[in-house]
């Protein structure tokens, strides 16, 4: 077998690394990458490993060790061959210490992309602004580094007009709510009784749509068209209560924001809406639950233009992008 190595902090994994690792891997039989992890950094090393190991190929395995030796070729080299479990055939790196590194250790150099011409990102670019760069972060970090917005409300308020508006002015991506797809899916059964289980697939099935979109997105912001919390509205109203698997899926990425639109024009049917003599007491189900939520959250009403008014003030006052070490 040939083995190679790699070493880095990927603090945050950005293409570039993704680049490297790929590049490499491609060469080897097995690559092993060593993640230094200093005490005091703000994403912790085991999530950026499981990163990392999202967006590699199988033949990948990420070390964390204590990056607690100088940054210098003899002691990172020593600290490689103590650590993984074969000694490196091949060392890649996109940095000019690599043929260094790799001497110390007896193996061949490879450089991959030194210049950064395919990528030109470093992790001190993310971490010093990363809704600016956030395009160059690697997928899976963007699933959990991205900021959530979630229109909320009862039926004909407005969210989906309102999601799709939103998405523009800030031109990113937005989910749209894959409960009305499943309800129009299962509208030709003659026994129209819901049970929690369909719920659950639907909270579900939502949730993994927004993490394939985060994946995608390039301005750092997700606008949703509902979550988990509004599935357990509907939960309530057509199960009664809460179910407890919806409701934990609301907070595994919680939102920053909720926008809640108001029932305050007339009802419109489009043809799967059947609750009209409930929107108000749906309204305030909804609300009460974005309240306990924890979550930031504003209310908005009024024609569109007062709606979008309103939530873009509230995106641009409450979204915070986060500067960590």
């Amino acid at each position: 077998m040939v083995i190679g190595v790699t070493v880095g902090k990927f603090n945050p994994p950005h293409l570039g690394h993704l680049h490297l690792i790929r590049s490499a891997a491609g060469r080897v039989d097995q690559l092993y990458v060593l993640l230094g992890d200093r005490p005091g950094q703000t994403i912790s090393a085991d999530k950026r490993a499981r990163w990392l190991e999202s967006d590699s190929p199988t033949n990948v395995t990420v070390l964390v060790t204590p990056d607690d030796i100088p940054e210098a070729n003899q002691p990172w080299a020593k600290r490689a061959l103590d650590v993984v479990p074969q000694a490196p055939d091949v060392a890649f790196t996109s940095e000019p210490w690599g043929p260094g590194w790799a001497e110390e250790m007896g193996a061949t150099h490879v450089s991959v992309d030194l210049e950064r011409t395919a990528y030109p990102i470093s992790g001190t670019a993310l971490r010093q602004d990363l809704r600016s760069n956030f395009e160059w972060l690697a997928p899976a970090a963007k699933v959990d580094l991205v900021r959530r917005v979630v229109v909320a409300g009862a039926e004909s308020t407005g969210k989906t007009t309102l999601a799709e508006a939103l998405a523009r002015h800030f031109q990113t991506t937005w989910v749209p709510e894959y409960g009305r797809q499943y309800w129009r899916a299962r509208a030709h059964l003659a026994d129209q009784t819901w049970h929690s289980d369909e719920f659950l697939h639907i909270a579900r099935t939502h949730h993994q749509m927004a993490d394939e979109h985060a994946r995608r997105v390039s301005g750092g912001l997700l606008v949703l068209d509902t979550d988990a919390l509004v599935t357990n509205v509907w939960h309530h109203r057509y199960c009664g209560g809460t179910d407890p698997g919806v409701a934990e899926l609301a907070f595994v990425h919680r939102p920053d924001l909720y926008l809640v639109a108001a029932p305050d024009f007339d009802w419109v049917q489009d043809g799967t809406r059947e609750s009209q003599e409930r929107r108000e007491e749906m309204h305030q189900l909804t609300l009460e639950m974005v309240v306990s939520s924890g979550s930031a959250y504003e209310v908005v009403g009024g024609t569109h233009e007062k709606r979008m008014a309103a939530a873009i003030a509230a995106i641009e006052s409450t979204v915070e992008y986060p500067v960590f070490v």
